[in-house]
């Protein structure tokens, strides 16, 4: 049995403005396309900082120096902030730095994920550190998020054994399916932020690789 229609609706279906990756993942090749404006003026309710750093994403000192930027956030604001990491191991660090702000630290794990976000709509003077299932799915509109910290470009693992299988598969992998992948994750978590047309933010991603790399 088929299904006549199948619709598929989403913020972040298109990479560089075209449906090849969904369209490709999803084997729909014959397709109707329709691209809608966002309803949201992003020049005029956010802000993108992508400061200056000494480290790249995988120097070992990328954490510390990312950390000390953080806590500058967080006193500043008194909170406000999520910061979405691509590791576990960027996010105890600079969660376990972010602590001598003084600023309530909601870090994933130490309660349920509704819980967190409960807290985190409720009380401005808290910040929240989640990875990969906070970069989606998360609708905290008004002045509790005010900051968006995103640590890196979220690209896959090296080692995953996906990314290291679709490599054998096709040489061409890191154009056709991680760079696309990567920048629908990274739209998905920027999304975060401005929620409603009254919402105004500041996202900061401490990845230079923006401005650097092709």
């Amino acid at each position: 049995k088929t299904t006549p229609t199948v619709v598929l609706t989403s913020a972040t279906h298109t990479a560089n403005g075209e449906f090849d990756f969904i369209k490709r993942e999803t084997g729909a090749v014959e397709v109707e396309e329709l691209q809608v404006d966002s309803p949201f003026d992003f020049r005029e309710q956010a802000i993108l900082v992508v400061p200056r750093m000494k480290c790249l994403p995988n120097d070992p000192g990328f954490a510390a120096e990312m950390s000390g930027h953080i806590n500058r956030i967080l006193a500043l604001l008194k909170g406000r902030t999520m910061c979405l990491f691509t590791s576990w191991k960027n996010l105890e660090a600079c969660a376990t730095a972010a602590e001598a702000t003084g600023v309530e630290i909601l870090r994933q794990g130490d309660k349920p994920r509704s819980k967190l976000l409960a807290k985190f709509r409720k009380d401005e003077g808290t910040a929240l550190f989640g990875t990969s299932s906070f970069w989606q799915g998360v609708d905290v509109p008004g002045e509790a998020l005010s900051c968006l910290v995103i640590d890196k470009i979220p690209f896959m693992n090296p080692g995953d054994p996906l990314l290291e299988a679709l490599q054998e598969r096709d040489p061409g992998c890191f154009a056709n399916y991680s760079l696309p992948k990567a920048i629908l994750d990274l739209r998905q978590g920027f999304g975060r932020l401005i929620r409603r047309r009254s919402d105004r933010g500041v996202v900061v991603i401490f990845d230079t690789r923006l401005f650097t790399k092709a």
